[in-house]
């Protein structure tokens, strides 16, 4: 994307209030709001919570009236969600000896060695539930984090493939708007997760994301290899047959999250651009490759520019008599 200091938005109220905005704050906040929101149709056993924390979720559908079977497999569940990922494993395991053809529990038994950083034994498990149930998608996509983790790229390539290949023939639980998790790794104790957007995404067209959440559990900091649309000028005239054919430019920029300035009328935010791909659109490997760089300060960022929000008049509380 475009260093873009100094370029802002001005929104005038019907009162006649004025608000100004700086872009990058606009296209963070645009960010926050897609990351906060539900991605509809999304069928995934490892999900994300809010506040970072990692667990297995199953997204029951049900119609008005109907009532649902008890779940054999809910105590393993539980586990997972207050993240006692060793219980979950004891659960599952215990469970598969009695039924070993459960595609569910196999996945599930994968999440809780992800949990615990058995990361081959997570692959193991989830191909096993895959031979039973090739169309579970769920799966397939877990897959892909495990690949990951495992640094085993020419098989997570086809993983994501065949899910993209599935999504564009309309498979069950696939939608062309997905968000998926598609990596989860460490700088030191400091855990990221990484997102794929199946399409181009919110006001900076975003393709990943990496998040990190800070010791109250709020989204703190995060990068994303973007496609500003502003950059497909310089692109188009340096790749008009690619640019024709659809393809684009991108960036890796970081944000921070807004935090509010010392004298209480408004907000501060720093955003800075890492890198370029001035020749097209970069493979995942190559960014999260350059995302490492960044965070164990093994590449510095081309530029970095701190924004100031100032808060509407009419939003400030008034003060207390």
């Amino acid at each position: 994307m475009a260093v873009q200091t100094g370029r802002f938005n001005v929104e005038s109220n019907r009162n006649g209030s004025v608000r100004v905005y700086s872009i990058a704050s606009m296209k963070a906040l645009s960010y926050l709001r897609m990351l906060a929101g539900p991605a509809p149709g999304l069928f995934l056993l490892l999900a994300i919570a809010p506040n970072g924390k990692q667990f297995a979720l199953k997204a029951a559908e049900s119609t008005p009236g109907q009532t649902t079977a008890a779940d054999p497999l809910n105590e393993g569940k539980e586990a997972l969600r207050k993240n006692d990922y060793a219980a979950a494993q004891t659960f599952f395991e215990a469970y598969l000896k009695g039924d070993p053809n459960s595609a569910e529990a196999l996945d599930m038994l994968g999440v809780a060695y992800l949990g615990l950083r058995r990361y081959d034994d997570a692959a193991r498990s989830y191909l096993a539930a895959l031979k039973l149930d090739p169309a579970r998608w769920s799966t397939h996509k877990n897959l892909i984090v495990a690949y990951a983790t495992l640094g085993k790229w020419k098989e997570f390539d086809q993983e994501r493939a065949l899910v993209q290949e599935a999504r564009a023939k309309g498979a069950p639980g696939l939608g062309p708007r997905d968000v998926d998790v598609v990596d989860v790794f460490y700088v030191g104790s400091e855990r990221y997760i990484a997102r794929s957007f199946a399409e181009l995404a919110g006001r900076s067209k975003t393709r990943y994301n990496f998040t990190h959440f800070g010791p109250d559990g709020k989204l703190d900091f995060w990068i994303q290899c973007e496609s500003d649309d502003v950059d497909q000028i310089t692109f188009a005239k340096a790749h008009p047959a690619e640019a024709a054919a659809g393809q684009r430019s991108f960036s890796l920029d970081s944000y921070t999250a807004r935090q509010p300035s010392d004298d209480g009328k408004g907000y501060t935010q720093t955003h800075g651009t890492i890198k370029f791909y001035p020749d097209g659109e970069p493979t995942y490997e190559t960014v999260r490759s350059d995302v490492l760089a960044f965070l164990e300060h093994k590449a510095t960022p081309l530029s970095s520019t701190t924004s100031h929000q100032p808060i509407a008049p009419e939003t400030i509380p008034p003060k207390p008599r």
